[in-house]
């Protein structure tokens, strides 16, 4: 029994340690709206903790967005009950902006989100990449980071849908 218990830990163990530690997630969808509605919205990390609901993910102690939020360098602190996140906007044009994240002081994650106009819709494109540091439980991590990433990306776009919807609502 303690021989079976033993062999079964150290077979997680093993599993946890050989989990990829690196990650590149890529995300696309298509939105209707534009690009005065969207870009505002998208490239303002004011509008962040609203468009990926944050709130809904984590327990928020803290939100600190710089001025101005909209520029090269502009950056925002979150604190959780689970980390202390810094973003900071690294390279920003008309329809691309990348941006830095570093989890704890010790994780360093890139993102770029771009905005393609397509006529009568946009698609926006948004790619994540980085690596967890911590060798066992790195991997579990970044099923964790894939997972939340989905998510927000999907609230994102739910919620400029419905942002763009009222907006349009308002006007007639």
């Amino acid at each position: 029994m303690l021989k079976t218990s033993l062999l079964f830990t150290v077979s997680v163990l093993l599993l946890l340690v050989f989990l990829p530690r690196h990650f590149n997630i890529q995300q696309t969808s298509e939105i209707s709206g534009s690009y005065k509605q969207i870009k505002p919205l998208l490239f303002d990390l004011t509008h962040w903790p609203h468009l990926m609901a944050w709130h809904t993910f984590s327990e928020q102690k803290r939100i600190e967005i710089s001025t101005p939020s909209n520029a090269l360098g502009a950056n925002a602190f979150l604190q959780t009950s689970n980390a202390n996140i810094e973003i900071s906007i690294t390279e920003l044009s008309q329809n691309h902006l990348q941006y830095s994240a570093l989890v704890n002081n010790e994780h360093t994650l890139l993102g770029i989100i771009t905005l393609n106009d397509n006529g009568m819709s946009f698609t926006i494109s948004h790619s994540l990449k980085g690596t967890i540091h911590s060798p066992i439980s790195g991997g579990v991590v970044v099923l964790y980071i894939r997972s939340l990433a989905d998510k927000m990306f999907t609230s994102s776009v739910n919620n400029l849908r419905s942002h763009i919807r009222l907006e349009y609502k308002d006007i007639q």
